[in-house]
């Protein structure tokens, strides 16, 4: 694939997450680049080009991509910006009496995105995907693995549209703070390199990951958020996904094996190593 080499000085650093760092264009307020950190694979960068490709095509509401670009030493993706954007993740940490009606606006998307049929081919399935997680997992045991393969393929298939990573920092809104939600803005999904089909419940696992299960050190740095506001974020999130018919509890009972499958997805991002609460739920789950 064509790279475009660019000259970072004409760029202003305005985020950065695990992955890698965002930058807006001083000279055109339309423009955006997400560079990678040095080193990250670069089959996955071209990837996930190609997902945030087929993504915006698909109508789901993200940025429309570019092309690939380098600045000598990372490689990363052009991007039409989003002004005067912030995540939900940003939006809690600076308004966070409006926890409830945020939490409800972030499940309400995740709902549409959720009614989204994908076509035939144009995705990956989830289920080979969390198979090879869980293969290459090193906590569970060789009885325990083979429960939990089993309760993976014995999940109902779906061409249901999932994000992958589906949690608060990962949607942006154009609300100004402070204005009210009646206000026209307009919401958009990032980071997409995990996108495919399936079952919906996998998407819920992850956001109860970062709500409730994550390390607080890692939320307050990752998310801006602390515990306690994480949970009433969960809690209202669960009621509106759900439309009132389930309790947090039960939603948590319901969920919960699927959340365990994402764990694995968090063992391997972090190169074989599961945080202790991660451990701990994993190895609790009755397969």
């Amino acid at each position: 694939m064509d790279i475009t080499k660019i000259d970072l000085s004409e760029y202003r650093k305005s985020g950065s997450g695990a992955n890698g760092s965002s930058y807006d264009c001083i000279a055109d307020s339309s423009v955006m680049v997400k560079l990678y950190n040095a080193g990250y694979d670069t089959k996955t960068i071209f990837s996930e080009l190609e997902v945030a490709r087929k993504v915006y095509e698909l109508g789901v509401p993200s940025p429309e991509p570019g092309e690939l670009v380098t600045d000598g030493e990372r490689i990363g993706i052009r991007f039409r910006r989003i002004v005067g954007k912030r995540s939900f993740s940003r939006m809690l940490a600076d308004e966070p009496e409006r926890y409830d009606e945020f939490a409800r606006e972030f499940a309400g998307v995740c709902l549409k995105l959720h009614s989204t049929e994908c076509p035939d081919g144009y995705f990956p399935d989830a289920k080979p995907q969390f198979q090879a997680l869980l293969d290459a997992d090193v906590y569970l045991s060789a009885g325990q693995k083979e429960k939990a393969s089993a309760f993976l393929w014995s999940i109902p298939d779906a061409r249901t549209a999932l994000h992958g990573d589906m949690h608060i920092g990962n949607v942006l809104s154009t609300l100004p703070s402070g204005a009210p939600l009646s206000q026209p803005h307009d919401l958009f999904f990032i980071d997409l390199g995990y996108f495919s089909r399936g079952c919906p419940l996998l998407d819920l696992g992850m956001m109860r990951c970062i709500c409730v299960t994550s390390d607080d050190d890692f939320r307050r740095r990752e998310m801006h958020i602390g515990e306690k506001l994480a949970k009433k974020v969960w809690s209202s999130f669960v009621d509106e996904y759900f439309g009132g018919r389930m309790s947090v509890e039960e939603a948590d009972a319901l969920i919960m094996p699927y959340q365990a499958l994402k764990c694995f997805l968090v063992e391997y991002n972090l190169n074989g190593f599961l945080p202790p609460n991660y451990e701990k739920l994993v190895k609790s789950v009755e397969w």
